[in-house]
């Protein structure tokens, strides 16, 4: 079940997070993109998602697809969040409404970014997520005041932990993973 209502932007206040996540991939974007949008694949290769279930398949571009997924933090607890999809650029950006344990947005951009080296090898891609988002559990909301740097630091082990899966998934080079809150 959602935690109830309608995603909304969130609003201020200890249960909001705008939690921003990057890193970067020796692979082309096009290929993470691919594994981003086929998210029936997530848990094979991101730890913590326990699992995902679309719900509804969207139109032909993928706007409308819904899709409920269940997440278990680093520290025990599990959210139960839905996802619709809203806008898509391929292979540039993602964005999608959230709703259930949490309410509010995320973005994932792909952004294409120089290598190691000036030579010949596999482009490199700057893979950002953005998730602004209030809490709508009670008991989140009521710790949160005291235990936002264990939810804020559970989200950013999440994302480290997908950002690894993904490189490994896509047999890839991973560099710069780093992760900040406000």
């Amino acid at each position: 079940m959602d935690g109830g209502g309608p995603a909304a932007s969130p609003e201020g206040g200890p249960a909001a997070f705008h939690l921003l996540s990057r890193w970067e991939l020796g692979c082309p974007r096009e290929r993470i993109w691919d594994t981003l949008v086929d998210f029936h694949t997530w848990p094979r290769w991101w730890p913590g998602l326990e699992r995902v279930v679309e719900t509804i398949h969207g139109d032909p571009d993928g706007i409308g697809q819904r899709a409920t997924s269940v997440w278990r933090g680093p520290v025990g607890y599990s959210l139960r969040i839905t996802i619709e999809a809203v806008e898509r650029a391929q292979p540039e950006f993602l964005r999608g409404v959230a709703s259930g344990d949490v309410v509010g947005e995320g973005t994932w951009r792909l952004t294409p970014v120089a290598g190691p080296t000036d030579g010949p090898g596999d482009p490199w891609t700057a893979v950002e997520f953005d998730w602004d988002v209030r809490a709508n559990r009670r008991w989140i909301e009521v710790l949160a005041p005291v235990a936002r740097p264990v939810f804020v630091g559970g989200h950013d082990r999440v994302m480290e932990r997908g950002a690894t899966g993904l490189a490994a998934h896509l047999a890839c080079d991973l560099r710069g993973f780093s992760a900040r809150a406000s």
